[in-house]
């Protein structure tokens, strides 16, 4: 049995390495933003669903952007309309069993006096099959599509008037968008999130009005549109932007809480990742308070969106802003709430001169080589024309959460910067004497000095030098007494991972 494990140990390390991974940004050429918000693998390559500024009437429409297996960019086109639109932010994309997606398409402001849902089908490739429009009224929404078995499944918000507040709804369809079953639900002031089990119960995240003026709240409703139950999430204020029916009969809830509505004078604001497990009847099991975001209104500190793996953990995702630090950061948990790992990236990392730009993953999805991808948006600053300071993120990783494979082995887990280009290697493949050149920012504030160590394929380190503070330097390797196949060289300095690259000796 042992000598299974550490075969099957041996093996996943190898097709870690094997696997692609990327970080590559997405521009608008229209001079304006470009978001990603839902992503999925298909057949050679990836599709996003994002919002973007296209040269038409107006400066939000919905995008469908193609990538290869290697992060590259493809295709492109819009679903728009002469008003805004959009599909919702966090993972608002259902994907159809049967093949294709499904989508919640809100169109809003634009000089009409409502706003419109429509529900969208996409192809496996993204082409629009047919749009039909479910709602209308003063303010509507949608947030969130699910498909399951014959049904599509859609919640959003609507108010009919501008002083009647808002109501959450969910709604079922058939697969030709023909309502089945429509609830509103007064007490779920912002819905954010859905998921269906396979009885067909719906399960609705998201925030309250009637207490403490908004705190996450968790609703399921049976296949009739009854409720069976409500949930309060035990904090005085926050939000659930995420649920997702996991292990078969438990419910992952993913957001933000704070202390208080406004804080008291001189009282900074609280603002925490936040993470609850509920049974399907509605207990509570465990809840994990994670990072605390910067003492500031605004800030981003909150868990987007996760999956569960092959084995018995979770996986997920969320942006955090702290002072001078701003970062998308990738958990794995044990299904009891137990942090096995944590990985932060940051496509722009302002690791010289930090500012308030976010990085947010809004989706993170497996991939059918073990890995993960993830979409969201990316900030740099950058507003000279053609380009915006606001790009579309497409980041894909290892099933360890590693952009350079082998990240677990360095004893490191904090701070992985995004500076993957700061770092080159020739020839690779190489026939065992390789070439690295090193060239950090300028200015790169470092913790101790740096340090390059090289592992395996199997996690047995090779190298282990140090590099001192030069920022800029050319190293040399001789790896011609070790095996061919796949290394990992990795430079951190005492407290982060900094930069990486893959090798491969003939």
């Amino acid at each position: 049995m042992r000598l299974a494990i550490l075969a099957s140990l041996s093996l996943g390390g190898l097709q870690s390495f094997a696997q692609t991974t990327f970080d590559i940004v997405h521009s608008n050429v229209s001079s304006g933003f470009a978001v990603g918000y839902s992503v999925r693998e298909i057949h050679d390559g990836y599709i996003v669903f994002g919002s973007q500024t296209e040269l038409d009437t107006v400066n939000q429409d919905c995008s469908i952007s193609i990538f290869n297996e290697a992060g590259l960019f493809v295709d492109e086109y819009y679903l728009h309309r002469p008003r805004f639109e959009g599909f919702g932010s966090q993972d608002p994309i259902g994907t159809i069993p049967s093949g294709g997606f499904v989508a919640g398409q809100t169109t809003f402001s634009g000089g009409e006096p409502v706003d419109t849902v429509f529900a969208v089908r996409f192809n496996a490739f993204g082409d629009t099959l047919w749009t039909k429009p479910l709602l209308s009224d003063t303010f509507a929404s949608a947030v969130k599509a699910i498909a399951k078995g014959d049904h599509f499944y859609f919640t959003g918000l609507e108010a009919s008037g501008v002083l009647l507040g808002n109501n959450g709804y969910v709604m079922r369809t058939d697969t030709s968008a023909n309502i089945e079953l429509f609830r509103l639900d007064p007490t779920l002031d912002m819905p954010m999130t859905l998921d269906v089990d396979d009885q067909g119960n719906m399960y609705l995240g998201g925030k309250s009005r009637d207490i403490g003026n908004g705190k996450g709240y968790l609703l399921k409703i049976d296949s009739m549109g009854d409720e069976l139950w409500h949930a309060y999430q035990p904090k005085p204020k926050g939000n659930w932007w995420g649920v997702k029916h996991v292990f078969g009969d438990k419910l992952l809830c993913m957001g933000e809480w704070q202390s208080y509505i406004l804080p008291p004078p001189g009282e900074p604001y609280d603002n925490t990742m936040y993470l609850a497990m509920y049974s399907d009847d509605g207990t509570l099991q465990w809840q994990y308070s994670g990072l605390k975001g910067k003492p500031t209104s605004y800030t981003k500190a909150f868990f987007t969106d996760g999956y569960q793996d092959s084995d018995s953990t979770f996986i997920v995702c969320g942006p955090i802003q702290q002072l001078a630090w701003n970062r998308a950061v990738i958990y794995r948990f044990t299904a009891d709430g137990d942090s096995l790992w944590r990985r932060d990236y940051a496509h722009f990392g302002n690791v010289v001169n930090p500012t308030a730009f976010p990085e947010i993953p809004w989706d993170i999805e497996p991939t059918s080589d073990g890995g993960m991808v993830l979409t969201g948006e990316t900030w740099n600053g950058d507003t000279v024309p053609p380009y915006s300071d606001v790009n579309m993120w497409l980041l894909k990783l290892d099933a360890e959460g590693c952009l350079v494979p082998g990240c677990q082995y360095v004893g490191i887990n904090e701070i992985a910067y995004g500076l993957e280009h700061a770092l080159r290697a020739w020839p690779n493949p190489g026939t065992g004497r390789i070439n690295l050149a090193l060239d950090l920012p300028e200015g790169l504030h470092l913790e101790g000095h740096l340090q390059l160590q090289v592992y395996d394929a199997r996690g047995r380190l090779v190298v282990n030098r140090n590099l001192g503070g030069q920022l800029a330097q050319d190293i040399t390797l001789d790896l011609t007494g070790q095996p061919a196949g796949f290394y990992s060289a990795h430079i951190s300095d005492a407290h982060r991972i900094l930069t990486g690259a893959k090798l491969f000796v003939q």
